[in-house]
C-alpha cells in the first residue's frame, strides 16, 4: 500500500525531499523525486518540507463517508492529542461533532494504552526481556524492522494503544462494528494494514482531514 506520493508536475528538481529524508528512501530519476515504499519509514518529513506542495497523502475519508452512508455502525478510537490541535472551548465538542457526522461513538485511544501499559509492565516484572524497545510508534518499528533488524528481538511484543483500544471496542459492542482511528500520525495507516493485525482498524484518518470535513 503506497501512502505517500508524488505530484509529477509540481516536483521541481530542489532536492529538499532528498535532504530532510533520514533514510534516504527517496531518489531521483529523470529530474523527479520517486519515493520508494519498501525503504520508506513513513516519518513525514518530506511531506511537511516539500516547498512545491508535490508530496501527496493516500486518504481513507471516502471509504469512511461510504461506510456511514451504508448505515454501518462506525465507531471513532480518537487520539488523545486532539485536545491541541482542534479549537474547542470543551472536549465533549469533538465527541458531539463526530456524531454529528455520522459516527456511532466516540472512544479515546488511551483506553487502549492503559492495557498496553498493563503488558508492558508484566514484561518488565518478567525480566525476560534484557533491553525493550516499545512498539507505539509505526515509524520506529518500520526503522528497526528495516535498518536494525539485529534490534527486532528487543521489539515488545505488544500491540499500539491503536490495535488494543479497536480490539476492546470490538470485544465491549460487536464484533461486526467498524473501528475509524483518528490522529496526527500518518504512518497509523500502514500499521493499520499490517498483515499482523489488518483486522482490527478498518480506517484511518488524519486530523487535518477531519478538521476540513468538519468544516
Amino acid at each position: 500500500m503506497s501512502i505517500l506520493g508524488l505530484k509529477k508536475a509540481n516536483c521541481k528538481n530542489c532536492y529538499k525531499c532528498v535532504k530532510v529524508c533520514p533514510v534516504k528512501s527517496i531518489k531521483v530519476e529523470n529530474e523527479q523525486a520517486k519515493i520508494i515504499d519498501s525503504a520508506c519509514i513513513l516519518c513525514g518529513r518530506c511531506l511537511a518540507e516539500c516547498p512545491q506542495n508535490a508530496k501527496t497523502l493516500t486518504s481513507e475519508l471516502d471509504k469512511v463517508k461510504e461506510m456511514l452512508r451504508s448505515g454501518e455502525k462506525v465507531v471513532v478510537s480518537l487520539a488523545p492529542s486532539f485536545i491541541g490541535s482542534f479549537n474547542m472551548e470543551k472536549p465533549g465538542q469533538m465527541v458531539t461533532a463526530l456524531k454529528k457526522l455520522g459516527f456511532y461513538g466516540v472512544g479515546e485511544t488511551s483506553e487502549g494504552a492503559a492495557y498496553v501499559t498493563e503488558e508492558y509492565y508484566q514484561l518488565l516484572m518478567q525480566g525476560r526481556m534484557d533491553n525493550l524497545v516499545t512498539t507505539c510508534c509505526p515509524t520506529v518499528n518500520r526503522l528497526v524492522e528495516c535498518y536494525y533488524p539485529d534490534l527486532i528481538d528487543q521489539l515488545a511484543p505488544v500491540v499500539s494503544p491503536m490495535i488494543a483500544h479497536a480490539r476492546l471496542l470490538k470485544k465491549s459492542l460487536d464484533a461486526k462494528v467498524r473501528v475509524v482511528f483518528i490522529g496526527p500520525c500518518i504512518s497509523k495507516m500502514d500499521e493499520a494494514s499490517d498483515i499482523r493485525h489488518d483486522t482490527d482498524v478498518d480506517a484511518v484518518l488524519n486530523f487535518d482531514e477531519v478538521e476540513t470535513w468538519l468544516k
